[in-house]
């Protein structure tokens, strides 16, 4: 572990001394490199223009990693190094309180202005960060308390029906002091119609940030929206199975939908519901967009695990950060959770039945015919189950044993190649050639769960086979042919926590909860044809 602490402080120490501000003397860092050629990662906008990224957003898990490596070493150096970047954010926040933040606007760390690919207009957009919030307010505890309200009145628009939008707006002002003071219905209709989209994914970082504000400010009314906002997303649970849902409100239709396929906006929320329209004829009313609960593309960040694997994890943390006050959360979390594996998880093969919130299994069944979710004829499949599904599954046992998910941990853990966890003393497999970094975080929950000295020596294992795969070039990359090292990747952060287990110091890293941001919209590709993609779905996954 001695020369994984090693490696661990020369790459931090690279990331202070090469990959902050050279141009104007900001502590902010580049969002990654290309670890050939040293230079920073480059998106190049549609014209052709090189934006080299600064995007605090994607680097919340670099954060954790350097106020971890100083809880550990005793150096200050690391941790303040993030507080400088963020007290800089905070300083050049716009009036509403928002710093830049999200996958549709950054800052060009070259010309320190903010820029964003064309076709996002610039928003603010924040889905599944969960941002380093205790870090914030130890920085700024005024400023953090500004930044979260600001978050909720730029992407909530109405508050008598919580219609709210994955993307908000900069500039939005409100009074700091009243801010909650608003009225919550609590008669509101399940699946209401409204303007907007309710992702979970964007609710769900709405329901952190109020519970955070909680924890760190004892702001009372702020965690009672953060579960008036949960309990939306649960009235709107299938009735029968307690299964879903992606979204609480049914899309507003605005026009009748366009009659030719190719139209351009064909596929748009405009027009009513999507999964009603391409599915409603053959499954009927289940055949909703907040009951889907299958994955039809593989580039898409959607699908059931959004709210099984990301979710269900942020939510099971915030429950055990907030003790007794966090007991609905996770009650709500375990049933949900609980639901899912009982209808959708194949324990023998560690796959995902693609299925509506009803419950029925829709393997071998066909798309009907062209809409938002696929091409008519194609088949549903079902999918390997996720890792931080996995994670999620084990985090939530720790905090309640629940006996559903038991049987089921187990047999994931068989499939990842982690041994027989079902005996009261784990068979644990320490020749696996496992080494992906959420196994690692799964193992290490067990042990801080249960101090049985074979998931530590399991986690070590895992630790070995992860630092061979990602330690290369002095930096950590996905392998040693990939050519960037993205700074917010969690390897470096994982192995901390390894390190940490090892000395009995779990609490003194700071716990992973999301696998963190990117940039997202139209991008020039090497060949000169412009693509709406993601850095980490076109740089980060680039090899030589």
């Amino acid at each position: 572990m001695q020369q994984v602490l090693q490696y661990l402080i020369q790459y931090a120490d690279t990331l202070l001394e090469r990959y902050r501000d050279p141009y104007h003397g900001t502590p902010l860092f580049f969002d990654g490199c290309d670890s050939f050629t040293g230079n920073p990662v480059i998106w190049q906008n549609t014209d052709g223009t090189p934006w080299e990224p600064s995007n605090i957003a994607s680097q919340q898990n670099l954060f954790r990693f350097l106020s971890g490596l100083t809880a550990l070493t005793g150096k200050s150096q690391y941790r303040q190094a993030a507080k400088d970047a963020i007290a800089w954010h905070f300083k050049h926040a716009d009036k509403s309180g928002l710093i830049r933040w999200g996958g549709h606007s950054f800052l060009d760390l070259k010309t320190l202005q903010a820029v964003g690919p064309e076709n996002k207009n610039m928003l603010h957009e924040l889905k599944h960060h969960c941002p380093f919030y205790e870090l914030m307010y130890e920085t700024d505890a005024a400023a953090t308390r500004r930044l979260i309200k600001a978050i909720w009145n730029s992407h909530v628009s109405n508050w008598d029906n919580l219609e709210m939008s994955r993307h908000g707006e900069y500039g939005k002002t409100f009074d700091e002091h009243d801010f909650w003071n608003k009225p919550r219905h609590a008669d509101l209709e399940p699946l209401r119609e409204m303007k907007g989209l309710s992702f979970i994914n964007i609710g769900n970082d709405l329901i952190f940030s109020a519970g955070m504000l909680y924890k760190l400010d004892q702001d009372q009314e702020a965690l009672s929206w953060a579960e008036f906002l949960m309990r939306q997303y649960v009235n709107s649970r299938y009735p029968d199975t307690k299964l879903g849902c992606y979204q609480y409100n049914r899309p507003a239709k605005t026009a009748e939908a366009p009659s030719d396929e190719n139209h351009p906006q064909y596929t748009f929320s405009f027009w009513g519901d999507r999964a009603q329209r391409q599915f409603g004829p053959e499954y009927g009313d289940v055949a909703k967009e907040a009951w889907v609960l299958f994955k039809m593309d593989e580039e898409a960040l959607n699908g059931p695990e959004g709210i099984y694997g990301d979710c269900a994890l942020t939510q099971t943390l915030l429950a055990r950060e907030l003790g007794d006050k966090g007991q609905q959360l996770l009650t709500w979390t375990t049933e949900g959770l609980e639901a899912w594996i009982h209808y959708a998880y194949d324990p023998d093969n560690n796959e995902i039945k693609p299925m509506f919130a009803d419950g029925k299994d829709l393997t071998g069944h066909h798309i009907p015919r062209y809409g938002y979710y696929g091409h008519k004829g194609t088949p549903f499949t079902r999918r390997p189950l996720p890792v931080h599904v996995f994670l999620a599954c084990v985090t939530n046992w720790v905090e309640t044993r629940s006996e559903i998910l038991w049987p089921a941990i187990c047999a994931m853990a068989k499939h990842f190649e982690l041994g027989d966890w079902t005996p009261s003393s784990p068979q644990v497999k320490l020749d696996t050639t496992a080494d992906e970094t959420l196994l690692l975080l799964a193992v290490l929950e067990m042990h801080r769960a249960t101090g049985n000295q074979s998931y530590l020596s399991l986690a070590q294992k895992l630790g070995d086979n992860l630092f061979k795969r990602s330690a290369n070039r002095g930096l950590f990359i996905a392998s040693k042919d990939h050519i960037h090292c993205r700074f917010d990747d969690i390897e470096p952060l994982a192995l901390l926590s390894l390190i940490a287990a090892t000395q009995d110091q779990h609490d003194q890293i700071p716990v992973y909860r999301s696998r963190g941001g990117y940039i997202h919209g139209d991008m020039m590709m090497p060949d000169g044809s412009c693509k709406n993609t993601m850095d980490i779905k076109a740089i980060y996954s680039r090899q030589k």
